[in-house]
């Protein structure tokens, strides 16, 4: 495995240097702002951290067709931004067929393996079964503040930190079965509903607080990062080709009208979510308005991101 290759692998497999650089730039989006101040009429001054959980609480898409891809755009942009701290890093996902708080044949470094839990305080932070703050290295790198005020949770500015991130784990992963289920389904309708469902039970093994402030926790990235190399499993199966074309990969519901939009807030910074609410995301609207359309059929939103499993990487290995 070389370090800055640009594939996305199990956190658990690659050397423990590269879990500790992907934690430190993790730390170092809560030090980064974007533009403006937090009284602006729409707030600025938030982390490149905190944003994350901007953008879920006004945007996100659960239940729909759409719900894949959007997730896939916030999980690329994240990507992104880790790279602007260092370069090498690519965002690696927790195989949730794996306890991960006890991960057999895992890199310990050093050319060992071993076992490997992923919440300890110089990674992941907390993991037991009670549901309690989730300490550090996040305490200290500010994802939340004890005792703040203002505080988020009280005035709605994202700019404000929460004063607690929770976490919980309780419960069994999934089944190595439920993911063969999920890339041997025959079309995409099937395979999300199958996907969307892993997911709802993988934030129940891990809870992370719920749907609305799940995204405050950094471990969501590990999770949500399987959800989308699964999809890029399914995707790269030699066998459909259509699942690699903007035109058919989502058949055979194509013609949703939801796909026929934009994925915001990235396209325009303007959204409506769930309960009817009207949003307006810096630096994608006004002042700035870096808001560039991206359609869920763009080709840069269809497309795979390069996983260790994706089919033509392991095609690729076996030719080598």
């Amino acid at each position: 495995m070389t370090i800055g290759d640009g594939i996305r692998r199990n956190i658990a497999y690659v050397e423990p240097a590269e879990r500790a650089l992907l934690r430190d730039a993790l730390v170092e989006l809560n030090r980064r702002t974007f533009p403006g101040m937090r009284d602006d009429p729409v707030p600025g001054g938030v982390t490149w951290w905190f944003k994350q959980d901007e953008i879920h609480q006004a945007t996100h898409v659960h239940g729909g067709p759409e719900f894949l891809t959007w997730h896939r755009e916030i999980v690329n942009n994240l990507e992104a931004m880790l790279r602007q701290v260092n370069p090498q890093l690519s965002l690696h996902y927790w195989d949730w067929t794996q306890d991960p708080r006890g991960i057999p044949g895992a890199n310990l470094g050093k050319g060992a393996t071993g076992t490997l839990n992923l919440f300890t305080a110089d990674f992941m932070g907390y993991g037991g079964s009670t549901s309690k703050e989730i300490g550090e290295p996040w305490l200290s790198a500010g994802y939340y503040v004890p005792g703040a005020t203002p505080h988020r949770d009280a005035t709605g500015n994202p700019a404000d930190p929460p004063r607690i991130v929770r976490r919980s784990v309780v419960g069994a992963p999934l089944t190595i079965d439920g993911d063969n289920d999920i890339i041997m389904a025959p079309n995409f309708t099937a395979m999300r509903f199958l996907l969307e469902q892993a997911h709802n039970m993988m934030h129940g093994f891990v809870n992370m607080g719920g749907a609305h402030i799940s995204f405050r926790d950094p471990f969501v990235f590990l999770l949500h990062s399987n959800v989308d190399r699964l999809l890029a499993r399914w995707q790269t199966d030699p066998a459909h080709p259509e699942r690699l074309v903007p035109a058919t990969v989502y058949a055979p519901e194509s013609d949703d009208p939801g796909l026929s939009g934009n994925i915001e807030p990235w396209s325009t910074g303007h959204s409506i979510d769930e309960f009817g609410e009207e949003h307006f995301t810096r630096p994608w609207t006004a002042p700035e308005n870096q808001g560039v359309p991206i359609a869920y059929k763009d080709p840069s939103i269809v497309k795979p991101p390069p996983y260790d499993t994706n089919f033509d990487f392991i095609a690729a290995l076996l030719v080598a």
